[in-house]
Protein backbone atom coordinates (compact mmCIF):
# COMPACT_ATOMS: atom_id res chain seq x y z
CA UNK A 1 0.00 0.00 0.00
CA UNK A 2 1.15 3.41 -0.98
CA UNK A 3 -0.64 6.70 0.99
CA UNK A 4 0.14 9.10 -1.65
CA UNK A 5 -1.65 11.56 0.50
CA UNK A 6 -2.56 12.15 4.25
CA UNK A 7 -4.66 15.08 5.06
CA UNK A 8 -6.25 15.76 8.23
CA UNK A 9 -9.52 17.45 7.54
CA UNK A 10 -13.00 17.77 9.16
CA UNK A 11 -15.37 17.70 5.67
CA UNK A 12 -13.87 14.88 4.42
CA UNK A 13 -14.96 14.51 1.13
CA UNK A 14 -15.93 17.64 -0.31
CA UNK A 15 -15.37 19.73 -3.29
CA UNK A 16 -11.73 20.48 -2.39
CA UNK A 17 -10.98 16.63 -2.32
CA UNK A 18 -12.53 15.76 -5.04
CA UNK A 19 -11.81 18.12 -7.84
CA UNK A 20 -8.36 19.55 -6.31
CA UNK A 21 -6.58 17.04 -4.96
CA UNK A 22 -7.91 13.51 -6.93
CA UNK A 23 -6.48 14.37 -10.09
CA UNK A 24 -3.60 16.13 -9.25
CA UNK A 25 -2.91 12.55 -6.68
CA UNK A 26 -3.19 9.85 -9.17
CA UNK A 27 -4.70 7.52 -6.52
CA UNK A 28 -6.93 4.42 -7.06
CA UNK A 29 -8.98 5.02 -3.67
CA UNK A 30 -10.15 6.93 -0.96
CA UNK A 31 -9.65 5.52 2.74
CA UNK A 32 -11.84 7.86 5.36
CA UNK A 33 -10.94 7.38 9.05
CA UNK A 34 -13.91 9.33 10.83
CA UNK A 35 -15.87 7.20 13.80
CA UNK A 36 -18.61 9.20 13.57
CA UNK A 37 -18.69 8.98 9.19
CA UNK A 38 -18.52 4.76 9.74
CA UNK A 39 -21.37 4.62 12.25
CA UNK A 40 -23.76 6.44 10.09
CA UNK A 41 -25.35 4.77 6.91
CA UNK A 42 -26.19 8.45 5.41
CA UNK A 43 -23.30 9.67 5.72
CA UNK A 44 -21.26 6.71 4.00
CA UNK A 45 -23.68 6.99 1.09
CA UNK A 46 -23.42 10.48 0.70
CA UNK A 47 -19.64 10.25 0.27
CA UNK A 48 -20.15 7.67 -2.02
CA UNK A 49 -22.34 9.52 -4.24
CA UNK A 50 -19.76 12.39 -3.79
CA UNK A 51 -16.55 10.55 -5.02
CA UNK A 52 -16.47 9.98 -8.84
CA UNK A 53 -17.29 6.21 -9.41
CA UNK A 54 -13.91 4.93 -10.71
CA UNK A 55 -11.97 5.70 -7.41
CA UNK A 56 -12.68 2.56 -4.68
CA UNK A 57 -13.55 4.09 -1.01
CA UNK A 58 -13.30 2.73 2.04
CA UNK A 59 -15.02 4.38 5.63
CA UNK A 60 -13.28 3.12 8.82
CA UNK A 61 -12.93 3.51 11.94
CA UNK A 62 -9.47 3.98 13.37
CA UNK A 63 -8.67 0.35 14.48
CA UNK A 64 -10.69 -1.14 11.78
CA UNK A 65 -8.03 1.61 9.13
CA UNK A 66 -4.98 0.69 11.12
CA UNK A 67 -5.26 -2.89 10.36
CA UNK A 68 -6.72 -2.23 6.53
CA UNK A 69 -3.64 0.07 5.78
CA UNK A 70 -1.41 -1.88 7.13
CA UNK A 71 -2.64 -5.04 4.91
CA UNK A 72 -3.99 -4.35 1.98
CA UNK A 73 -2.66 -4.72 -1.76
CA UNK A 74 -0.47 -2.68 -3.37
CA UNK A 75 -2.68 0.73 -4.38
CA UNK A 76 -2.30 4.44 -4.56
CA UNK A 77 -4.31 5.77 -1.43
CA UNK A 78 -5.59 9.30 -0.52
CA UNK A 79 -6.37 8.54 3.34
CA UNK A 80 -8.53 11.68 4.77
CA UNK A 81 -8.62 11.39 8.34
CA UNK A 82 -11.19 13.69 10.30
CA UNK A 83 -9.30 15.10 13.49
CA UNK A 84 -6.24 14.37 14.96
CA UNK A 85 -7.41 11.85 17.51
CA UNK A 86 -7.75 8.91 14.90
CA UNK A 87 -4.64 9.88 13.45
CA UNK A 88 -3.25 9.13 16.81
CA UNK A 89 -4.48 6.08 16.69
CA UNK A 90 -3.16 4.99 13.37
CA UNK A 91 0.01 5.74 14.48
CA UNK A 92 -0.03 4.58 17.88
CA UNK A 93 -1.52 1.20 16.23
CA UNK A 94 1.62 1.19 13.72
CA UNK A 95 0.89 3.49 10.69
CA UNK A 96 3.65 4.95 9.17
CA UNK A 97 3.54 8.34 8.35
CA UNK A 98 5.82 10.60 7.24
CA UNK A 99 4.02 13.76 6.34
CA UNK A 100 0.51 14.88 7.79
CA UNK A 101 -1.39 17.34 5.26
CA UNK A 102 -3.57 19.51 7.69
CA UNK A 103 -6.31 21.14 5.48
CA UNK A 104 -9.06 21.93 7.44
CA UNK A 105 -10.18 21.71 11.54
CA UNK A 106 -13.34 22.56 12.90
CA UNK A 107 -13.13 26.62 14.60
CA UNK A 108 -14.02 26.70 18.08
CA UNK A 109 -13.49 29.37 21.00
CA UNK A 110 -10.09 29.84 22.08
CA UNK A 111 -8.16 28.11 19.19
CA UNK A 112 -5.78 30.35 17.38
CA UNK A 113 -6.16 30.37 13.29
CA UNK A 114 -2.92 28.88 11.04
CA UNK A 115 -4.59 29.74 8.11
CA UNK A 116 -7.96 30.15 6.26
CA UNK A 117 -9.49 26.89 7.30
CA UNK A 118 -6.91 25.42 10.11
CA UNK A 119 -7.50 26.38 13.97
CA UNK A 120 -5.66 24.89 16.92
CA UNK A 121 -5.79 25.35 20.52
CA UNK A 122 -2.27 25.65 22.40
CA UNK A 123 -2.95 21.86 23.91
CA UNK A 124 -3.49 20.25 20.72
CA UNK A 125 -0.57 21.76 19.14
CA UNK A 126 1.15 20.37 21.81
CA UNK A 127 0.38 17.07 21.78
CA UNK A 128 0.85 17.39 17.85
CA UNK A 129 4.37 18.27 18.56
CA UNK A 130 4.63 15.73 21.12
CA UNK A 131 3.59 13.01 18.40
CA UNK A 132 5.39 14.68 15.38
CA UNK A 133 8.62 13.78 17.70
CA UNK A 134 7.85 10.68 18.95
CA UNK A 135 6.80 9.16 15.32
CA UNK A 136 8.62 10.89 13.01
CA UNK A 137 5.69 12.94 10.97
CA UNK A 138 5.98 16.24 9.83
CA UNK A 139 3.04 18.70 9.96
CA UNK A 140 2.34 20.58 6.93
CA UNK A 141 -0.75 23.14 5.82
CA UNK A 142 -1.88 22.77 2.85
CA UNK A 143 -4.97 23.71 1.05
CA UNK A 144 -4.76 22.64 -2.41
CA UNK A 145 -2.15 20.74 -4.46
CA UNK A 146 -1.43 24.02 -6.39
CA UNK A 147 -0.80 26.03 -2.58
CA UNK A 148 2.83 26.24 -1.05
CA UNK A 149 2.81 24.15 1.72
CA UNK A 150 3.92 25.45 5.10
CA UNK A 151 4.88 23.21 7.92
CA UNK A 152 3.10 23.85 11.20
CA UNK A 153 6.02 24.06 13.62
Amino acid sequence: MTIVLTRIDSRLIHGQVVQGWLPSLKVQEVVVVSPAAFESNLMCKMMRMSLPKEYALQILSPHQAASYLKSCEERKILLLVEDFDSLFKLLEAGVKLSEVTIGNTKYEEGKKQYSQGVFLSAEELSVIKQKAEAFSVNFVIRTLPTSLSTRLF
